[in-house]
C-alpha cells in the first residue's frame, strides 16, 4: 500500500513539474505569438521560446518552429519535416500565391514558408516557389527566373 502511495506522489509531482514548465514557456510568450500557436497548432505543446533583440523563436515539441521579428510577425515557419496546415497557408499567404498552390494541388505539400518585405518563399517536397510582393509574380527559382504565373 505504501508503495502505491509513493508511486502516486511521484507521478503527480512529475505531472505538476511538466505542467508548470509548459506554463512558464507559454506565459513568457507575447499574446500575438500564443494566438498564432492556438490558431494554427492547437493542442500542440510549445516546448521552447527564446527572445532576442531581433525577435524570437518558438518551437512545438517534435514539430514546427516559428521565427518572429521584433514586431512579433512571423518571418519563418519551418515544419521540420512535417507539412504545414492548409488553414495557415490560406490565412498567411497572399491570395494569389495561395490560389497558385491550390491550382497546382500543392497545399498539402508545403514544408516551410519564409517572408521578408520583398518576397515569400515556399518550400515544397522537391521544389520551391517564390512570390514577389511588389509585382505579384510567382517564380520557380531553379528555372532561371521563369515566371510560373
Amino acid at each position: 500500500m505504501k508503495s502505491n502511495i509513493y508511486t502516486l506522489i511521484i507521478f503527480f509531482a512529475t505531472v505538476f513539474t511538466v505542467a508548470s514548465c509548459e506554463n512558464e514557456t507559454w506565459n513568457s510568450m507575447p499574446s500575438s505569438v500564443t494566438e498564432f500557436f492556438t490558431s494554427y497548432f492547437p493542442g500542440q505543446e510549445v516546448s521552447s521560446y527564446s527572445k532576442s533583440a531581433d525577435g524570437s523563436i518558438a518551437s512545438v515539441k517534435g514539430g514546427v518552429s516559428v521565427t518572429f521579428n521584433s514586431d512579433n510577425a512571423w518571418t519563418d515557419i519551418n515544419g521540420n519535416g512535417s507539412t504545414l496546415p492548409s488553414i495557415l497557408l490560406y490565412d498567411q499567404l497572399p491570395q494569389k500565391l495561395y490560389n497558385y498552390l491550390l491550382e497546382t494541388e500543392s497545399t498539402d505539400g508545403v514544408y516551410r514558408i519564409t517572408r521578408n518585405s520583398l518576397s515569400y518563399h515556399v518550400e515544397l517536397k522537391d521544389t520551391y516557389v517564390d512570390y514577389d510582393i511588389k509585382t505579384g509574380v510567382i517564380y520557380y527559382p531553379e528555372s532561371a527566373g521563369q515566371s510560373a504565373a
